[in-house]
């Protein structure tokens, strides 16, 4: 698990929770850390961080919904389902994920206008390379060159298994 990958946290599971909670009627962040902290009872888990990072953390996912017209401000603190979200949760019957809401105009380009300068590159894109070379050239899974747990490692892992899936008709 990654530093900052906690149970129920995670950036799908908060939209899920969002939206999930605006379709029965209008949400607010109070309702929507209750629910939260419902789900942490039911499942005999305490959180890892504080109540103040949990509601900025969907405070900030509630902003990324509105962005992309998922949501819409009702009076001074609620949000409703619009129906473009509506439509989301119907045919989206797995998870969304913030790349999801780059499918959406409005998010995309507010994503653009906020960058203000290109993304640096990934300096670990030679061990992504390394392992898609690797497998092109009959090298096995476990010729993984890289220390275990590594950044590297993972990368070349990823490499090797995009070569993989490229391989599939």
């Amino acid at each position: 698990m990654f530093q900052d990958d906690f149970p129920l946290l995670g950036t799908p599971s908060l939209l899920a929770l969002i939206l999930h909670g605006a379709e029965a009627g209008p949400v607010t962040l109070d309702d929507c850390a209750a629910r939260l902290d419902a789900l942490f009872r039911e499942a005999n888990e305490r959180p890892a961080l504080p109540p103040d990072a949990i509601r900025d953390r969907l405070a900030r996912h509630v902003r990324q919904l509105e962005i992309a017209r998922l949501l819409e401000p009702v009076g001074d603190s609620a949000y409703r389902l619009t129906d473009r979200g509506s439509e989301t949760l119907r045919h989206r019957t797995g998870r969304i994920d913030l790349p999801d809401l780059m499918s959406y105009p409005e998010y995309a380009a507010h994503i653009g206008e906020s960058g203000g300068h290109a993304p640096r590159a990934d300096t670990r894109g030679a061990s992504y390379d390394e392992g898609y070379e690797a497998r092109r050239a009959g090298r096995r899974f476990t010729a993984n060159p890289y220390t275990v747990n590594s950044v590297d490692h993972l990368c070349w892992e990823n490499g090797w298994m995009e070569a993989l899936d490229d391989e599939q008709p």
